[in-house]
């Protein structure tokens, strides 16, 4: 069984809920998984099987300045301080190395990232060494945060919603026939043309590759959004996705939206484990 978990920035509040909902009836069936920017970092709490550190982490920072602010767009770091995070949360949240490396022995774990040079998708097996750099890296959004990360002191990379933001159809390629998929958005949603992306187009127009992708984004999310709706049997797909937009956004949220969407997710995690626990076992 596979699982595939989309990014969401703030979003990820709901994929931490549905986490914490696997770990609490204790449902770790999954023999790959994978991870997409904020969806990584949740993920990696879940591999450790430590609950409420990614909805702590949110809770405490999503106001700080030095986490997330607009004035700080044109700064160095960005408007999104990924530095900052992972120093907040290696502080007050350390992840178990042990556990994760224990965890990580017969399982296939990767967290999606995007080539700066080529603009495809990168798929990086983490280890205790890079998975702190493989996690922002998944998260480094061009303009809204430093830009670029640099894994293992030579791969420039970049977010990896960007390239695959849902990698589902990569469980697939690698033969898993079960997969569950976590979103943050509604199954109805499609993304539409952004100045942000046509600016990363026109930024980046000496690296046509990087820039074609810019101007193509959201096209690669509606595509696999519309994968998703067809059925792929014998594959079973079972996705856990909010009915409605979350009433938190990528960049904007308060505590108590960001409690109703952690409840929403928990609670929609234990329903699909009780699901999955009573066909398995």
């Amino acid at each position: 069984m596979a699982l595939v978990i989309q990014g969401g920035t703030l979003r990820s509040i709901f994929t931490a809920g549905v986490l914490d909902g696997f770990m609490s009836l204790r449902f770790f069936p999954f023999h790959y998984m994978a991870g997409v920017s904020g969806g990584a970092m949740c993920l990696s709490y879940y591999i450790t099987r430590q609950r409420k550190c990614a909805y702590d982490i949110l809770l405490n920072i999503f106001n700080d300045a030095e986490f997330i602010s607009w004035k700080n767009i044109f700064s160095e770091e960005g408007m999104i301080n990924l530095d900052y995070l992972i120093k907040y949360a290696k502080q007050n949240h350390p992840t178990d190395l042990k556990k994760f490396r224990r965890f990580s022995k017969n399982r296939l774990i990767e967290i999606v990232t995007t080539s700066y040079y080529t603009g495809k998708p990168i798929y990086i097996v983490p280890n205790t060494q890079n998975v702190f750099d493989v996690i922002k890296a998944s998260s480094t959004l061009p303009f809204l945060t430093k830009g670029i990360q640099i894994v293992d002191d030579k791969i420039k990379l970049l977010d990896g919603g960007w390239s695959d933001p849902i990698p589902v159809r990569r469980a697939i390629s690698l033969g898993y026939k079960e997969i569950v998929v976590i979103r943050t958005y509604p199954k109805e949603h499609r993304e539409n043309w952004t100045y942000m992306s046509k600016f990363g187009s026109y930024w980046h127009k000496n690296n046509p590759d990087l820039s074609n992708l810019f101007d193509t984004d959201y096209e690669i999310y509606n595509e696999v959004a519309d994968f998703l709706d067809k059925d792929h049997s014998p594959i079973k797909i079972h996705q856990i996705i909010p009915d409605d937009y979350l009433a938190t956004t990528s960049y904007s949220t308060n505590k108590k939206k960001l409690q109703i969407d952690y409840r929403y997710g928990f609670e929609l995690g234990v329903e699909m484990a009780l699901k999955l626990k009573r066909r398995i076992f």
